[in-house]
């Protein structure tokens, strides 16, 4: 039995995410078609991130096993010619039987993009956060600190009604640059909670702006409690940039 692992670009502003809904246009449920046509066998699709519905990808990564013997250059050509224009596997690799896209993984890096002007851009459109406001990209720095360590970050991240998730987590670095009216913030971390990037960059937006202080954060953070950071930042901006197996450099 093969292990197969795709490395997935996509556009994620017409679909409802990654998870497969029954009915609804899905990422993972568009790759599920194309394979398990060219395969001719149910194909088990596991991805390593569940991103929300509008979000989208650079370097989400999947595995799958298969037992056919289709050489992997063929198979995704063969995938690609069936995947809509908005989604395309950019690699194929055959990795060792052990290798879990989701649970082998060591850490992501999330990029989020504002594009920060008083009018907004058709080429932006959904693929940005538009803000039309000046934005103090040092208060914002600052506050960022704050982030940085192992903290309990319930209140960055959606309440799972139906199950207890652990909301610790750890994030390694923050980083901001800001040219040609692009402001784009990356975040590093081992995992994350759902809407965990969105709500840190809305709240980092909040000190930009000048309605929160960095020291807010702060406070936010220790609060741990969701309805003290009541922002979200809008998914049209986030994307999945790369997912790291040993290759994590923190």
């Amino acid at each position: 039995m093969r292990n197969i692992k795709l490395t997935i670009e996509y556009l994620g502003t017409n679909y409802y995410g990654w998870q497969l809904i029954p009915k609804k246009p899905t990422i993972q449920g568009e790759l599920l078609k194309a394979l398990e046509k060219i395969l001719n066998h149910p194909v088990k699709l596991i991805g390593a991130s569940r991103t929300d519905a509008g979000v989208h990808a650079f370097g989400q990564v999947a595995n799958f096993f298969t037992d056919r013997d289709i050489p992997l250059c063929n198979l995704k050509k063969a995938v690609n010619g069936l995947l809509p224009p908005d989604i395309k596997i950019v690699e194929v690799e055959e990795v060792p039987e052990g290798f879990h896209s989701r649970f082998s993984a060591t850490g992501k890096r999330y990029l989020y993009k504002i594009f920060n002007r008083d009018t907004p851009s058709p080429f932006e459109y959904r693929r940005s956060w538009f803000i039309p406001f000046e934005l103090n990209l040092e208060t914002m720095k600052t506050a960022s600190v704050y982030l940085i360590g192992v903290y309990d970050f319930s209140s960055f991240s959606k309440r799972d009604r139906k199950r207890e998730i652990n909301p610790i987590r750890e994030i390694n670095k923050i980083a901001f640059e800001f040219s040609d009216n692009a402001l784009e913030i990356r975040v590093w971390g081992r995992s994350f909670l759902r809407h965990m990037v969105r709500v840190i960059v809305a709240t980092l937006v909040k000190v930009g702006t000048g309605k929160l202080s960095p020291e807010d954060v702060k406070r936010i953070l220790d609060a741990k409690d969701r309805s003290q950071a009541p922002y979200l930042a809008p998914p049209d901006g986030l994307y999945l940039e790369k997912v790291y197996y040993d290759d994590y450099p923190f």
